[in-house]
């Protein structure tokens, strides 16, 4: 966590820096982004369902969100690079289910993740304010720490789901488009929508039900894919033009 902290404030210096220079050629904005992650099967599945001839577990994807600071550099008049930093929530609810028996209970669980994406934007006047803009890239992502939640249904009965992170850092791809309102005293006001695909799945995860008086236990595996699409709110804050004093300039008295 620290490392990304560290970057993201090295970042935004150095676009603070970027912005107080008067090259028409380059400029660079600071915003800030809001993503609620939408369930559903759109570009991959938001279900997992493992089971065996005795137990199951079904993940089923809830609404997520993201949040975090967006840099912009603009490198031409049509094209602008962005990166940041983004925290990363998925939720999901989890149905256990013993087949051999009429017992079913749900838990939910919290995957939390924080990334660093790198796009390039293409954009398309419509209007004198108005802009389409399309972009396409990766993001780098740090998982913090395995995950689990236990679910007790009664005395005799205890389910549990795990999810361990196959890697610390991974990679997803991006893809998004959206529309934005420019104004040059108020920032530029956004929206969109986005769409994210893991290049391998972001999770390992196991279920597993244990008798707590035999101490018997079963445990079932399978992958989360972790894809989703979601609507991009973003805010950028306007461009500083202001031009500084010129040196070897007289000071009058």
């Amino acid at each position: 966590m620290k490392i990304l902290l560290i970057f993201f404030t090295l970042i935004f210096f150095s676009a603070l820096g970027i912005t107080q220079n008067n090259s028409p050629r380059v400029k660079a904005y600071f915003g800030l982004q809001y993503k609620p992650l939408l369930a559903g099967d759109f570009i991959g599945s938001s279900r997992l369902l493992i089971k065996n001839d005795t137990i199951q577990g079904d993940f089923t994807q809830q609404l997520g969100s993201s949040f975090g600071g967006v840099i912009r550099i603009h490198f031409k008049k049509n094209i602008a690079l962005e990166t940041g930093i983004n925290r990363i929530e998925r939720n999901y609810n989890i149905q256990f289910s013993q087949l051999d028996s009429a017992i079913t209970t749900s838990k939910s669980l919290k995957i939390t993740a924080f990334d660093i994406p790198v796009n390039i934007l293409f954009f398309v006047k419509l209007t004198d304010k108005i802009y389409m803009n399309t972009s396409l890239g990766s993001s780098f992502v740090f998982n913090p720490s395995n995950v689990a939640t236990t679910a007790i249904y009664n005395k005799y009965n205890l389910f549990r789901a795990e999810g361990r992170m196959r890697s610390v850092f991974a990679v997803e791809m991006n893809a998004n488009l959206g529309f934005e309102y420019r104004t040059e005293t108020n920032g530029f006001f956004y929206i969109g929508a986005s769409g994210r695909v893991p290049i391998k799945p972001i999770f390992d995860v196991a279920v597993s039900n244990e008798n707590t008086v035999n101490h018997q236990k079963m445990v079932i595996f399978g992958s989360m894919t972790g894809t989703y699409i979601s609507f991009d709110f973003r805010y950028f804050f306007p461009y500083n033009n202001k031009a500084s004093t010129k040196s070897g300039m007289p000071i009058e008295q």
